[in-house]
């Protein structure tokens, strides 16, 4: 896809035609809402992915409290930190709600939602190639260390905390209607968060791992595992000073409500142990128990730099 991009972006320059602005031959949804989040109390943010190709809602797509960096980023096809612009890119959130012409595919999606963008918010980027550092994810020597499960399956009860733990209350199940159809495939997780650990369960894939582990590290994690596969996790580590200091404790809990349907359990508690030793560092915990290997490095990164974007989408 970044390939694909990377062509995408030439091509357009070369026509004269900046990426994003409206371009009547791209398909368009069949009907498309656009509005501004109502606004949760407590300053509580809820953020839902839900429908599309390849999910139990094949025909409309349902977002709910979305930024709009994330949504040019499942677009274009590229993960969050490919994205950059103004600030309030993240902050700002959106609910989208779209019908999907019948047989359409993930790629059509998203040019569809690439109209949409350009239509909406007079969304206009162009492509760059910047140096990034990132950490990669790969299977270390050993070999891999994990299990593999059915991708269907219902997440199992969280384990018994130990003893003097707060136990962690179950995560419910997405609800019914716009914002709890359409969870994408591919299991759920559950996280727990303390000020001097952090513990991951649940069932996904190492793709989402990678996602929802990039949202705690000050770096993006890129999946170089070739591992496609879902399965089982049962994660507890010690931050270190960089996760620490990424201070993005929201968005891990947005995308812990994303990957398994609602807020994260045990947010804000403190102490949270699993089977794995609590002592470690991500990088040892994910060596030691599950094979895989996460290092650092300075990588070429394919970005999209938003020219221009307005707040408020147009009315519906």
């Amino acid at each position: 896809m970044i390939r694909g991009l990377t062509l995408f972006g030439w091509l357009t320059a070369m026509a004269g035609l900046a990426i994003g602005q409206t371009d009547v031959s791209r398909p368009a949804f069949e009907a498309a809402s656009v509005k501004v989040s109502a606004p949760l109390p407590n300053g509580v943010i809820m953020v839902r992915m839900g429908g599309g190709p390849d999910s139990s809602d094949p025909g409309r797509i349902t977002y709910t409290g979305v930024n709009l960096k994330a949504l040019v980023a499942r677009a274009y096809g590229v993960k969050e930190f490919q994205v950059e612009g103004p600030q309030w890119l993240e902050g700002e959130r959106y609910d989208v709600i779209a019908t999907i012409p019948k047989g359409a595919d993930k790629e059509q999606v998203g040019l569809m939602m690439q109209r949409l963008l350009a239509e909406r918010f007079k969304l206009t980027l162009h492509h760059e190639s910047k140096p990034m550092a990132v950490y990669t994810m790969s299977v270390a020597k050993s070999g891999a260390k994990l299990t593999e499960v059915d991708p269907n399956a219902p997440l199992a009860p969280p384990a018994p905390p130990p003893p003097g733990g707060v136990p962690a209350p179950p995560a419910p199940p997405p609800p019914p209607g716009p914002g709890g159809a359409g969870m994408p495939r591919g299991g759920g997780m559950r996280m727990m968060m303390g000020l001097n650990s952090r513990r991951i369960t649940g069932n996904t894939t190492i793709a989402r791992l990678c996602d929802m582990l990039t949202n705690l590290t000050d770096r993006p994690i890129i999946d170089l595992t070739e591992l496609r596969g879902t399965y089982a996790f049962d994660l507890s580590w010690t931050p270190d000073e960089s996760e620490r200091m990424g201070g993005k404790f929201a968005p891990a809990m947005a995308m812990a409500n994303t990957l398994g349907g609602g807020p994260a359990p045990g947010a804000g508690q403190s102490g949270p142990e699993g089977p794995s030793d609590p002592g470690q560092t991500l990088v040892q915990a994910l060596q030691s128990n599950y094979g895989l290997k996460l290092e650092a490095r300075k990588n070429p990164a394919d970005i999209l730099v938003i020219d221009h974007a307005e707040k408020v989408p147009t009315e519906n």
